[in-house]
Parts: structure tokens; C-alpha cells; sequence
């Protein structure tokens, strides 16, 4: 999308941003190891961050550069969650070949915090209940290989993470990393993973960014998540940059794009200076504000272009390492054919801007920029997932799918193949939609509009709950969760 001098000149702007006006870092533990080790601050009070600081990092950077260039391919099927989590535990070759071969896709992006009752027409926070039946409807589900932990809103916001996701294993197998929202969660997540069986350097439980706040600013939460994972020995930073277009950067597209990789590459430098051999990756979520309303959406192309701009200008000038969401959520507040439109834009521009024609449908059941789940959409997602998946590029010829004898009879006589044993025995293996019906509009059985496919999907998924069976999770394992449980409340309420 961009050129080479194009590329050049954002780059030196970067530059330029990052050692004039430098990065303001609310943590003074932070500030003084910057400081020693040759950062200087400014009239502002902030870091700068010197050129060769820069180079620094991105030599480190560089030489891993293949090897993450590798593992983004992943997120194409399995988003950036679900792909960070098979990363985490050394699964990418396992993974990618079952990937393949079998149909899979990750459900509700990071998490919502509140669940659209399509019953009822109406949002409802989530609490313990909903939790519950959204872990059960993922874990009865087969095409659901990863369901984020939503956020419970009836749960004292210093446990909720771990609570909820010492609850969510006894329900699915298909859980994995959260992100810290408090610091002193950190500790208890690397255990989790322990407890579960996981390496304890590899912590997959741990999820979640340091996220810089606009303007250039490293605040104090992501500041002291940092630290933690320095003294928790978490060899692991993921620097994200959420930019507004139009509110906390230029409107513009070059000054959106200045601002989102100064951002993240100011953050993967603090990170690099605590700690130089961790696995250092950057992220950009950038969206959009509509100027006739004023609501905030990923939902133009404005977006995709700010965050593939900055990925070609990692990739080309930082040392890559720099994630970018196919589509992150639609806008959309109800399931139906907004939501499908978003998605369905959102990654045809992504297709489009990196020449990629094999770039999946990206929706997975959220709506409302994320901060909502809805089953019944999902259904609706998965359905034109696995349309996508049944569209293959081989066809299979020998003797079976070629029955030439057979051809050769049937146009000696003049008779079709409905009826053949050769049609009976394979006429299952065409594809057909449950949710997309071929069937004629009839009055209060199929009326072929959006509510009757909407309808169909809240059916579905409520009858994939019913077969539900628990993931036998061990008894010694139950009782080491529950009693890290509730040395966590001690510490934390």
C-alpha cells in the first residue's frame, strides 16, 4: 500500500516524534531505569527516545522477524487470540495442519461484558448465569475451537478475571489466556497454568497488552502490568495502540499512521529496555469517528488502511513483530445484515490492501465494537465460515468421483443420475446450508427474510446446548483452582 518513499518519510516523522517530544511514562520505578541507562527526559518530564535506542530493539527484533511473519499466518483462520494461545503452547505446526483439514473457528473475539438476548430484543449485562450457558453453548459446539472468558458484571471487578476463568474451565476445555486487569492478578494466572499442566514459561493463561493511551503515554496500569511481568518472569509484551481517527490522532491517514507506530514503537522500546531477550510484538486497533453522529466504528476503510500502513512500516523499517485484526467488531447493536455487512467489508478491504484473496470472513458473534456477544449471530457467522471453508481449490479424480463407465452408460440410454447407485453413495458429500435454506418462502414456516435465518440461528445454537457434556476437568485439579481461588479474594477484595 505504501512505497518505499512513502515508507521513508513516515519513518523519519516516527523518528522524529518519538526523540523531540519523547513519551510521558507514569511509573517512576520505569522513569529512573530509563534514565540510567541513558534515556533523557524532557522540559515536558517526557522520555525521549532516542534513535539508537530505536535501531537497538530492532535488531533484536529482526532476527525473529521470520519466525512471527510465520505465525501471524494463523490469525487468518483462528484471530489473534485463539492464534496467540496455540503460539503460547508451541502448537503452530499441529495446529495449522488440523486447521486444514478440519473446520474451526474462535467465538466472541476477546470477551464482551454485555450478551444481546435475541428472545427477548433486549441487552443484558453478563453475569454468572449467561457465562455459564455461553461456556456450555461453546463446549457442545464442535466447530468452536476457542471461546474468549466474558467479562461477569456480578463478580467484584479484583477477582472477576480470575474467578471467571476458574469457572469457565470446570464448564469448556476450549479456554484459554485473559488479560490482567490488576497486576497483582499476574502471579495467580502464570499458577493457573501450572495447575492446568502448562510449562511455567509458558504462562498461556496471560493475555492482554500494554496499552499506550494517546498521546504518547505509557499510564500507570500498563506501566505496573510491565513491571509485573518483569519480576513474574513472563518473558512476554504485547505493546497495542487503539487510536481514534479524528479524536486522538490527525483525521488524516499519513498523521493517523505517524501517531499509531510512534505509539507502539515507543512502548516495544520501554518494554525492550526492562527487558531486552522477551518475546516483544506490537498491535494496532485503530477506528474511526463519524462525523455525522459522532459514534466511534471500525466499520469504514479508514481503519484498515491506518493499521496496514503501520504494519508495512513495522514489517519494512521496525522489525515486524506488528499484529493487525482482520476486522475487529462490527458497530452493528443487534444481529442481522448490518452486522454481516460489516464483517464482510471489513475483510474484503484487508483482502484487498495485502493482495490476499484467501482472507476468511472474520466474524465470530460480537457486535457493538466488540463489547457485546451474541449467539445467535455467531450461528450466522459460522454459517458463511463454513461455506467459505467447503469452497476447495483441488478436485478429487479417480476411479470413484469419475465413474466414466457410468457416464458412458446414462448417455447411451438417455438417463439421468438422480437415481444411480453412484449419486446415493455420495450425494451427502454436497455441501447444504442449515442456516441459508433453499427452501420456498411458505407463511409461518419459512418466510426466506432476515428474521426467518435469525430465527434458524437462535434455534441452533440453543439446541447445540442441549447435548452438552463437561469436560471431566480432574478433582485434584478443581481443588487446586478453588483453593488458589480463594487466596486470591484474600488478597485482592
Amino acid at each position: 500500500m505504501l512505497s518505499v518513499a512513502e515508507k521513508e518519510i513516515l519513518k523519519e516523522k516516527v523518528y522524529k516524534l518519538l526523540w523531540e517530544m519523547g513519551m510521558k511514562v507514569e511509573n517512576e520505578e520505569i522513569v529512573s531505569r530509563l534514565l540510567k541507562q541513558g534515556f533523557k527526559e524532557g522540559p515536558s518530564g517526557r522520555i525521549i527516545i532516542p534513535k539508537e535506542k530505536i535501531e537497538e530493539m530492532v535488531k533484536c527484533q529482526k532476527k525473529t522477524q521470520r519466525q512471527d511473519d510465520e505465525d501471524q499466518s494463523l490469525h487468518f483462520k483462528c484471530g489473534i487470540d485463539w492464534a496467540h494461545s496455540i503460539i503460547w503452547r508451541r502448537q503452530q505446526d499441529i495446529m495449522s495442519k488440523r486447521l486444514e483439514r478440519e473446520f474451526l473457528m474462535s467465538a466472541f473475539d476477546c470477551g464482551p461484558t454485555k450478551y444481546y438476548d435475541y428472545k427477548e430484543k433486549k441487552v443484558m449485562p453478563v453475569d454468572t448465569k449467561i457465562f455459564i450457558e455461553m461456556m456450555k453453548f461453546a463446549h457442545s459446539t464442535p466447530e468452536i475451537g476457542y471461546i474468549s472468558t466474558w467479562y461477569r458484571q456480578d463478580v467484584h471487578e479484583k477477582i472477576e478475571r480470575i474467578d471467571s476463568l476458574i469457572l469457565g474451565l470446570k464448564w469448556t476445555d476450549k479456554l484459554d489466556g485473559i488479560e490482567s486487569i490488576y497486576p497483582e492478578q499476574i502471579k495467580y494466572l502464570k499458577e493457573i497454568g501450572e495447575i492446568m499442566g502448562d510449562s511455567p514459561e509458558n504462562t498461556p493463561y496471560l493475555a492482554g497488552s500494554q496499552c499506550i493511551t494517546s498521546p504518547l503515554i505509557l499510564e500507570r496500569r500498563s506501566a505496573a502490568e510491565m513491571l509485573e511481568r518483569v519480576k513474574r518472569g513472563v518473558n512476554r509484551y504485547h505493546i497495542a495502540s487503539m487510536v481514534t481517527i479524528g479524536i486522538n490522532t490527525p483525521v488524516t491517514l499519513a498523521g493517523a499512521i505517524v501517531m499509531g507506530a510512534a505509539e507502539i514503537l515507543g512502548g516495544m522500546v520501554v518494554a525492550f529496555s526492562q527487558d531486552p531477550d522477551a518475546d516483544l510484538s506490537g498491535r494496532m486497533i485503530s477506528s474511526v469517528v463519524d462525523m455525522k453522529n459522532g459514534n466511534v466504528t471500525y466499520s469504514g476503510p479508514e481503519p484498515t488502511m491506518v493499521n496496514i500502513g503501520v504494519k508495512e512500516l513495522f514489517d519494512t523499517c521496525f522489525g515486524g513483530h506488528l499484529w493487525v485484526e482482520v476486522f475487529l467488531s462490527p458497530y452493528a447493536k443487534r444481529p442481522g445484515l448490518q452486522a454481516v455487512y460489516e464483517n464482510f467489508y471489513g475483510a474484503y478491504r484487508y483482502s484487498k490492501l495485502i493482495e490476499n484473496p484467501d482472507i476468511p470472513y472474520p466474524g465470530m458473534g460480537t457486535l457493538d465494537n466488540g463489547g457485546m456477544g451474541s449467539p445467535t449471530q455467531f450461528m450466522m457467522d459460522m454459517g458463511i465460515r463454513k461455506s467459505e471453508f467447503a469452497l476447495k481449490d483441488k478436485i478429487a479424480i479417480d476411479e470413484e468421483t469419475l465413474p466414466f463407465d457410468e457416464i458412458c452408460d446414462k448417455v447411451r440410454k438417455g438417463e439421468d443420475f438422480l437415481e444411480s447407485p453412484h449419486t446415493i453413495s455420495h450425494f451427502r458429500e454436497l455441501w447444504s446450508s442449515k442456516i441459508f435454506l433453499t427452501e420456498n418462502p411458505t407463511p409461518g414456516v419459512w418466510e426466506g427474510d432476515e428474521k426467518s435465518i435469525l430465527d434458524k440461528c437462535d434455534e441452533m445454537w440453543r439446541e447445540n446446548i442441549k447435548n452438552y457434556k463437561d469436560p471431566e476437568l480432574p478433582e485434584d485439579k478443581i481443588k487446586a483452582l478453588d483453593d488458589l481461588l480463594v487466596r486470591a479474594k484474600k488478597e485482592l477484595i
